[in-house]
């Protein structure tokens, strides 16, 4: 068996390639931004300027959709819970559809619902339809892009969909609504040879997850087939690609872009820091993408806060009002940030002066 190479991380033009979520380009570097709704207005402003047609239409939509989720965003920032949780569904929502219609889904010219339900009878379950020939089913479609594909009806308890969320998922095991961690912290990443001509990657995980989560489960799945064990670091757990990819100058943004498409099955969650993202792996792999949870919870939030007051009453009220304050004050930013990340294929993070969610939503 060869010996194992140290690897150096990969640069493009004095860039390191770094992994992420969204689909960048090699050596793109993060974008600073306080007001991401300006940034979404002027990517769409700048691609409607070169579009024409059908093409135009999908974007003019984008902005009207774009401007009412900012409407109720900030609508939402001088109300407090229940209300708040109404308003930022529809933020949110608002935001779903403003990405819908960048992908070309057809909105306002056909029948659309919102493909989730609470169920008459029933406390705390909410209901997801998959895809049908009835109409537009927004959550179902937003999933499937997102990359999980809603094949049969679900109905999840909110008390189970909010530990799905990974930014209030330590708040949920501290208050015992899980037994035990499943978010894995990982740092990825990517990495040349020598000769500077084939790509690879490495997860390092620090020793002391051993303690707090089921770290054996890291090599299930698509995960077992992709990683061996990679080169030692003190005090660390490291995994490799088994595979390493060939690149030159020419091509090296395709293969760098592919290798963030290989991730994208190894269900990783970001989360948005004072310092970047970190990511997640999500070593017990949900049914549904960790946004469209947080969709769903707000879904939940805002719809008894209209229709069943006793259960709203009581859900604020109870043991789960932590976790439901926390969700309403964190979510939406991480939602809005992550989501024009995808939109605009570029990593989007707030500056340290406004890392204060209250200030940005």
């Amino acid at each position: 068996m060869s010996k194992l190479e140290q690897g150096e991380v990969a640069l493009f033009k004095y860039n390191k390639l770094r992994f992420s979520f969204a689909n960048l380009k090699a050596g793109d570097q993060q974008i600073l931004t306080s007001d991401p709704w300006s940034l979404i207005n002027s990517h769409l402003q700048q691609k409607i300027s070169k579009s024409r047609g059908d093409n135009k239409v999908f974007l003019e939509r984008s902005i009207y959709f774009s401007s009412l989720a900012e409407s109720f965003y900030k609508a939402a920032n001088s109300v407090l819970l229940p209300t708040r949780a109404t308003l930022l569904y529809y933020g949110m929502l608002n935001l779903v559809k403003c990405f819908l219609s960048y992908k070309k889904i057809e909105l306002e010219t056909v029948h659309e619902h919102h493909g989730l339900n609470l169920p008459l009878g029933t406390e705390g379950i909410i209901q997801a339809k998959p895809k049908s020939s009835e109409g537009l089913n927004i959550f179902a479609t937003f999933s499937e892009i997102l990359g999980k594909k809603i094949t049969h009806q679900l109905n999840i308890n909110f008390r189970q969909a909010v530990t799905n969320i990974p930014e209030i998922h330590s708040l949920c095991h501290s208050l015992e609504l899980i037994n035990k961690r499943k978010l894995l912290p990982i740092t990825v990443e990517i990495l040349t040879n020598s000769e500077h001509n084939k790509l690879f990657t490495e997860i390092i995980v620090d020793n002391e997850q051993k303690t707090k989560v089921d770290i054996m489960k890291f090599s299930k799945g698509t995960r077992a087939t992709y990683f061996k064990e990679g080169y030692p670091r003190d005090g660390k757990i490291v995994y490799r690609s088994k595979n390493r990819k060939s690149f030159t100058k020419e091509n090296i943004n395709t293969i760098y872009q592919n290798i963030l498409k290989d991730y994208t099955k190894f269900d990783i969650a970001p989360i948005l820091t004072n310092t970047g993202y970190r990511y997640y792996i999500d070593l017990k792999a949900a049914e549904l993408p960790h946004l469209s949870y947080s969709l769903l919870c707000m879904f939940y939030l805002g719809t008894v806060a209209r229709y069943r007051p006793s259960e709203s009453s009581e859900l604020l009220q109870g043991t789960l009002r932590p976790v439901a304050s926390e969700f309403v004050n964190i979510s939406p930013n991480q939602f809005l940030y992550q989501l024009c990340s995808i939109l605009l294929e570029k990593e989007c993070v707030m500056p340290f002066s406004s890392i204060n969610p209250m200030n940005t939503i």
